[in-house]
């Protein structure tokens, strides 16, 4: 009983001294379907996602910007301090020891430059890189999506169980009440000693704290609901359904589930992505061996004068040329020989981490299978046993009234029913918890 209580509380915040009941009419009664779909759309994380995908593509856009022209305007101005001299010596010529300036007082040039990469391997690597970017960063979204559907899933889940663990703490209050009164009324005519009395008053308010704990839990996972939902915290929900509805299709969930076809897990998915992407990245590398021509043309207009107040007359007089630039890569030291050793290396690497990241996940998957089909034995072992222990209630209370029972046996029959209450409810939480877990390792989302 204590591991199943210790398992109900956990959810509580600790110290929580008080608690408010639950509530008669909430206001806002949703499904486990519908919860999902309330989150998908107001859940930040789903929002972050959409944002990185977006950047992604942004990026994309960027790298693509560089097949255009780039065009730039320039301008400057200079102000000569001091000329510059020219000196003449020739056979036959009087010297000019102190030489002849040259040049204006002042400088003005104003021009445009273009460029255009012709042939760039480089460049055409890195932008075959952009689509398995963007696949990337869907699958990253889609990994996040199938996260949330799995946390609301568990937590809606959670809030069941607590629901109906607070139904057997509430049913076993009320069992401690009307055998408390059958002791009280025994002690009154002296029947029973004070100290049975005292047992069963103790026992009664350990039942009365026991209920209100569960209050509290299912409060608390209420508000871990609506977090991840992205509602807000104030917003009173009601769910529809309880544990037991879901023992109906318990044999129907176990054999539609196929463990072996792990395509759309998302870790795998995003892990061939990668390798994808380390592919063009070897790609690139290889590149960078070939030669690259670009075009460029510039175009200027220079202006000179000595008078600062009279730039319109000075003589303007226009330069202009065209270039065709090759670039072929010869000999760095064998930097790119080495580099692509190191990429080949890696892709070795993330092949065998591939490997292992699939073997776990097919040891994951047989694991939630066999907690599934384990579960579903103590489903029906807990539900054999929680029967036997309500008829259990009902014959030791008759037998202490009619005073052929002890109070011990009353006891005991009452907390074996706790305790087959909270353990039913414990295995049908396992199971679909477990499912929930399968669901999101084999990549089901709301699409598939």
């Amino acid at each position: 009983m204590k591991k199943n209580l210790k398992t109900l509380l956990i959810v509580c915040f600790i110290g929580l001294s008080s608690s408010p009941l639950l509530k008669a009419n909430d206001t806002l009664k949703i499904s486990l379907k519908q919860a999902i779909e309330i989150g998908l759309n107001k859940s930040p994380t789903i929002k972050i996602a959409d944002k990185q995908l977006q950047r992604v593509d942004y990026s994309n856009k960027e790298k693509l910007a560089a097949l255009y022209p780039n065009i730039s305007a320039s301008g400057s101005y200079q102000r000569a301090l001091k000329k510059q001299r020219l000196f003449f010596s020739f056979p036959g010529m009087a010297a000019n020891p102190d030489g002849i300036e040259v040049g204006q007082d002042n400088t003005i040039v104003g021009g445009i430059s273009a460029s255009l990469p012709i042939i760039s391997p480089t460049l055409w690597a890195t932008l075959k890189m952009n689509e398995v970017d963007l696949q990337l960063a869907t699958e990253t979204a889609r990994s996040s999506e199938i996260t949330l559907i799995n946390q609301i899933t568990k937590a809606y889940y959670t809030i069941l169980m607590m629901q109906d663990s607070y139904a057997v703490f509430e049913s076993n209050y009320k069992n401690s009440e009307a055998s408390t009164r059958i002791i009280a009324d025994k002690y009154r005519l002296g029947s029973v000693s004070e100290f049975e009395w005292l047992r069963a008053d103790v026992q009664l308010r350990n039942a009365l704290s026991n209920t209100i704990s569960a209050e509290s839990a299912v409060d608390m996972s209420k508000l871990q609901l609506k977090t991840l939902m992205g509602i807000e915290l104030s917003t009173e929900i009601k769910l529809e359904g309880n544990l037991s509805e879901y023992e109906k299709a318990l044999y129907g969930d176990l054999m539609t589930i196929d463990t072996t076809n792990l395509k759309q897990n998302t870790d795998l998915k995003q892990y061939d992505l990668r390798l994808e992407q380390m592919k063009k990245t070897i790609d690139v590398h290889k590149s960078t061996w070939l030669p690259s021509l670009a075009a460029s043309v510039n175009y200027q207009y220079t202006g000179m004068g000595n008078d600062s107040t009279s730039f319109s007359k000075y003589p303007w007089f226009p330069t202009s040329n065209a270039a065709i630039s090759l670039s072929i890569p010869i000999f760095q030291g064998g930097a790119k020989y080495y580099k692509s050793k190191q990429l080949k290396l890696q892709m070795d690497e993330m092949n065998l981490q591939k490997i292992s990241l699939k073997k776990n996940l097919e040891l994951q998957a047989n694991i939630y299978v066999d907690n599934m089909k384990k579960s579903i034995d103590k489903i029906q072992l807990n539900k054999k046993g929680l029967m036997q222990a309500e008829k259990a209630v009902t014959i030791s209370r008759k037998m202490y009234e009619e005073g052929v029972g002890t109070f011990l046996d009353l006891s005991n029959s009452e907390l074996n029913q706790l305790q087959a209450g909270l353990s039913y409810n414990q295995s049908i939480y396992d199971f679909i918890s477990a499912k929930a877990d399968l669901e999101k390792l084999l990549g089901k989302s709301m699409n598939n």
